[in-house]
């Protein structure tokens, strides 16, 4: 004889799997990137234009571009060399400006790139299903098609970020600016970066890039860097939609 499930009981479970799904998406989730000082608010920037803190604790400048004597990031709370620049941080009060001049000096060359390597080892369980996707997401200002951003990541083999992982990169490409050419005071826009991560992969590189093609300063800016390693849809998950495709089914 066939049974049915007691009404009772399936209005119930029709209240509660909803939830039940909700938390094991929820629990789906890994951690956050380890990025420090994302938002370049452990520096302190002159206020004035004859100061700027070059580059930024946490990060790394790769490059000091063509010029010999330096086109380098700085970090930077609202300084006047440039009228398109923005006027305040996307969060907090300091962001990371590829202008030079932000700082008081000369011409920006090109290109210039600063980087920083973030340890995923906690992560490598999931890393090493070969299914998981990095998410990064950040602020950036751009209101001169001269001026061309990229952020790029890079993953490598071992944490000390000796043994890069060939062929896996991930690139912004050139960053939409976020307004019309010449727009004072740029304003800021949310830009993001995701992709797959190579299974074996125990640290990440962040590359911020400032590329001028013409004029004399980078007007790219950066803040607010956010990320995080994201599994594929878990197998609870997934058994939750089944039980619940089931109850109703039965109903």
């Amino acid at each position: 004889m066939k049974k049915h499930l007691p009404k009772s009981f399936l209005q119930s479970t029709a209240v509660a799997t909803p939830c039940l799904l909700a938390v094991l998406a929820s629990n789906a989730s890994a951690a956050s990137l380890l990025i420090v000082n994302p938002s370049f608010e452990a520096d302190m920037p002159g206020s004035s234009g004859a100061s700027a803190v070059l580059g930024a604790s946490g990060w790394t400048i790769t490059s000091a571009g063509t010029s010999g004597n330096g086109d380098w990031f700085t970090t930077t709370a609202g300084l006047t060399h440039s009228s398109i620049d923005p006027d305040a941080a996307a969060e907090g009060s300091n962001w990371l400006s590829g202008n030079r001049l932000a700082g008081g000096f000369g011409s920006t060359s090109d290109p210039a790139t600063i980087v920083q390597l973030v340890d995923i080892s906690a992560d490598s369980s999931l890393v090493d299903l070969g299914t998981a996707t990095v998410n990064l997401d950040f602020m950036f200002s751009d209101s001169d098609p001269a001026d061309l951003g990229l952020v790029n990541i890079t993953f490598y083999s071992d944490i000390a970020g000796t043994s890069e992982l060939l062929g896996t990169s991930l690139t912004t490409g050139v960053i939409t600016p976020t307004a019309a050419d010449g727009t004072g005071n740029a304003p800021w826009a949310a830009r993001s970066l995701s992709g797959a991560v190579p299974a074996t992969a125990r640290s990440l590189q962040i590359e911020i890039v400032n590329d001028r093609t013409s004029g004399s300063a980078g007007n790219t800016h950066f803040d607010a860097f956010t990320g995080s390693i994201i599994p594929e849809p878990s197998v609870a998950l997934l058994g939750g939609l089944g039980l619940f495709s089931l109850l109703r089914r039965k109903r």
